[in-house]
């Protein structure tokens, strides 16, 4: 047998996706798992790679048995910009595993990210997940490793009765939704300003308050024009509405169309990725979020998930009857820059991938 050959991702997006169907698929068994693979999606993710070094493929001769991603970013902390990449998509072929085929992967992203000029790589891991295993045991310890944030999913349902099979929700789980009303849609209330889809001409206005978060304590991810256009409006892929009011953007919600996939099939969910709404009155961010809804539902989208990234108050999610959900995943920092630390720091401007 030949060894295992680590090397640049070969493209084949339609391969990655049905080695990750079957691995996880296996893995969850009768539990859901976000498709992060489904071949426009992860075009999307990969249109803002500009070097092939960061998409990494173990490979049994032609074969993909294994992959992770390393989308590049630049960010902004505590006065200072940063080099990053968000690992993400980690999947290893069911019929490959004990072989420390992940393990290697890992290492060999981590080598190509600091060759590459990374300040520091971020990269989740679902709490109990075999993954989390692996990281605890055999890399944080030989590492320089910072747990950032344990983040959760807040989520509103669009359709209960799919979000009740898909996901197997419990009879006291229902009539607890119920009896919050969060089974009821999104009342969109009367605002002075407008709410509508995205258009090309507010990027600018767009770009410009992304720029507007504070990085004391917090990171925050820098756009140019190209990106933040990609993350604005891929058709089928990601959407966005604005809030504008004489002539100007006050706010905007930006969502990706992610599909969870179980035994019982595929259902898709409206992820919120960016927003911004500092300085909106509650009626105004009331008036986003039934936008959102309105546009989720027309995509044949069950429900809304955001997760507490903890960078703009979400008191109003709550308000508008998003739930929390028991699910736990870390987001942590491997740092290869001697001076940089993320201690301290409580929130994150970025999307969950």
């Amino acid at each position: 047998m030949a060894p295992i050959e680590y090397r640049d991702f070969d493209g084949n997006v339609e391969a990655l996706g049905a080695m990750a169907a079957d691995s996880w698929n296996e893995e969850y068994g009768i539990n859901t798992w976000p498709d992060l693979y489904r071949p426009d999606l992860a075009r999307h993710f990969f249109s803002c790679v500009d070097d092939p070094r960061y998409l990494v493929g173990a490979y049994d001769g032609i074969k993909l048995v294994a992959f992770i991603a390393n989308l590049p970013r630049t960010y902004r902390f505590q006065g200072q910009r940063y080099k990053g990449a968000l690992s993400c998509m980690l999947v290893g072929h069911k019929e490959y595993r004990r072989q420390g085929i992940i393990i290697k992967m890992i290492k060999e992203c981590l080598l190509r990210n600091e060759d590459l000029g990374c300040d520091f790589t971020l990269l989740t891991l679902e709490k109990k997940h075999r993954s989390a295993f692996i990281f605890d045991k055999h890399l944080k310890p030989n590492h320089r490793i910072e747990l950032i944030k344990t983040l959760h999913p807040v989520t509103r349902p669009i359709d209960l009765a799919k979000v009740t099979q898909a996901e197997r929700l419990k009879r006291y789980e229902i009539a607890a939704i119920k009896l919050f009303g969060a089974h009821r849609p999104i009342g969109s209330p009367k605002v002075p300003g407008s709410v509508r889809p995205y258009q090309r001409k507010d990027l600018g206005q767009i770009l410009e308050l992304t720029g507007r978060y504070s990085d004391e304590k917090c990171l925050v991810r820098i756009f140019d024009e190209k990106t933040l256009s990609d993350q604005l409006d891929t058709a089928g892929v990601t959407t966005t509405v604005v809030y504008e009011r004489d002539g100007r953007i006050g706010g905007f919600l930006n969502f990706t169309y992610n599909d969870l996939v179980g035994l019982r099939g595929r259902q898709r969910w409206a992820w919120l990725d960016f927003l911004y709404w500092e300085g909106l009155k509650y009626k105004e961010k009331k008036a986003l979020l039934a936008e959102l809804e309105k546009i989720s539902r027309a995509a044949g989208c069950i429900g809304i998930l955001e997760w507490n990234k903890g960078y703009y108050a979400n008191g109003p999610l709550y308000r508008s009857r998003f739930i929390f959900y028991p699910r736990y995943i870390d987001l942590n920092a491997w740092i290869f820059n001697p001076n940089l630390s993320f201690k301290g720091m409580k929130s994150i401007f970025e999307q969950q991938i």
